[in-house]
């Protein structure tokens, strides 16, 4: 479809260009009018381009961070872009991040405009990790007879009795434990008790705050291009330790991504997910990717 689209506005093109010959147009001019004419359609991407080239002019470094943190403890996260987690988002926040160990207290402020402040200690993870053990052996055991599967199948052999024995009785034996049922029970309470403030000012301290929010630039520049910068304070030393800046384009999808046969357009500076800044900087410990939030990195004017 992409391919066809492109061919009938080289074909528009070059009707423009055989009339502007048939009317006597002369060289130069032609020439201007087809370059014109093939540039038109990317206008956008080289606005945007120019202005994002400003600002990272103006903001040299882009992205800094100072050092990394291993166990945060406690964090402050506010979002004052979409702004505020919904409540899948909180929930998965709390299920990704908040492990009673490396961190104990989470507040998010909430699309409602309220901060939800959670907490856990190991003790609310005693039924799981008591199964965690034999849980990690067994899942490890399985990772490797997997990989000897693929092995076999990719020397020739057939590893089809393998994959058998895996997948009815390796499979079985480990979601019987009951590991991952468990551990969602714990999160879902933990969830379910958060404590509510209606204002910033009454949220206990914490270690660190994680902020985002949208850089402002002229009004001219905000219809082609959005700016925004995450930002991640150390509130004990009082110091920022960590940035990242973001410019993302509104220009027209004309880019096409063979995967998935989906358009992707628009040019950006910086991360494309700007979450996964503060997993670098704060939740580490944690190894996850930020899928869930991954959607919010498309913006409306």
């Amino acid at each position: 479809m992409h391919m066809a689209i492109i061919l009938v506005y080289l074909l528009f093109v070059c009707l423009i260009i055989f009339i502007c010959h048939q009317s006597g147009m002369k060289r130069p001019g032609k020439i201007i009018v087809t370059i014109a004419l093939l540039l038109a359609p990317f206008s956008e991407l080289i606005i945007e381009k120019v202005i994002m080239w400003n600002f990272a002019w103006k903001n040299i470094p882009l992205q800094h961070i100072t050092r990394s943190v291993k166990q945060p403890d406690s964090v402050l996260w506010i979002d004052m872009v979409w702004p505020g987690f919904d409540e899948y988002g909180r929930h998965w926040m709390v299920t990704n991040y908040l492990d009673g160990v490396h961190l104990k207290m989470l507040a998010l402020n909430g699309d409602d405009g309220k901060i939800y402040f959670y907490q856990a200690t190991l003790n609310d993870f005693s039924g799981s990790e008591e199964i965690r053990p034999e849980h990690d052996r067994l899942k490890t055991h399985i990772t490797e007879l997997e990989k000897k599967a693929m092995k076999i199948g990719k020397n020739g052999g057939n590893n089809s009795k393998l994959w058998q024995e895996i997948r009815k009785e390796y499979y079985p034996r480990l979601k019987a434990l009951g590991y991952d049922r468990q551990r969602k029970k714990e999160i879902n309470l933990i969830f379910s008790r958060p404590v509510v403030y209606q204002d910033l000012k009454q949220v206990p301290a914490t270690n660190y705050l994680v902020e985002l929010k949208r850089t402002r630039l002229s009004r001219w520049e905000e219809r082609f291009v959005w700016c925004d910068e995450i930002r991640i304070h150390d509130n004990v030393r009082e110091e920022d330790i960590a940035f990242s800046k973001r410019c993302l384009g509104y220009s027209p999808k004309i880019g096409f991504d063979p995967i998935g046969g989906t358009f992707t357009g628009g040019v950006r500076l910086g991360d494309k997910q700007v979450y996964e800044f503060d997993d670098k900087v704060l939740f580490g410990y944690a190894g996850v990717s930020s899928s869930y939030l991954a959607k919010r990195s498309r913006l409306e004017k």
